[in-house]
């Protein structure tokens, strides 16, 4: 039986599983535990591998934007950042039109270890979503998106 099937009902007082925002962080707990195991042995933790997938993405970005993208607190980005540039991983520097702001690049050990990790994140990615039609899948992304966007809107 799984979790959720063993789950209590609603309540006026108590959202039950199935409720779609305890879904949505059962399922966000449950993804992170993946990829912890899975990238363990590669000494990265979850907010590093964030870290690390935003500034591979081509291009500089910043602590800001990362925190931005995950709605991450700034503290757990900040130490994701500094435990990767002590490893030399990522390089950062001042951006020159704001020199409050550091530029996060990823350095040649970085991009290796990247490159390494980035078959076994879509091979889970394809594992989780195996379960789901090509045409369950577009609309469950759809529908994410359209939740991610509201929450903004609502935080602003």
């Amino acid at each position: 039986m799984t979790a959720l099937a063993e789950a209590a009902p609603a309540t006026d007082s108590q959202p039950g599983d199935d409720h779609v925002l305890v879904l949505c962080h059962m399922l966000s707990n449950r993804i992170s535990d993946v990829f912890e195991g899975e990238f363990a042995a590669s000494e990265v933790t979850v907010p590093e591998w964030r870290v690390l997938l935003s500034v591979a993405g081509g291009g500089r970005t910043n602590a800001r934007a990362i925190a931005g993208r995950w709605a991450m607190n700034k503290m757990t980005v900040s130490r994701a950042i500094d435990s990767l540039v002590d490893r030399d991983l990522v390089d950062r520097s001042r951006n020159p039109l704001d020199k409050r702001i550091h530029d996060l690049g990823l350095t040649t050990a970085g991009r290796r270890l990247y490159e390494r990790l980035i078959p076994l994140a879509n091979r889970r990615y394809r594992e989780l979503t195996a379960g789901l039609s090509a045409d369950e899948l577009r609309q469950f992304k759809s529908t994410l998106a359209k939740l991610i966007g509201r929450a903004d809107d609502l935080t602003r």
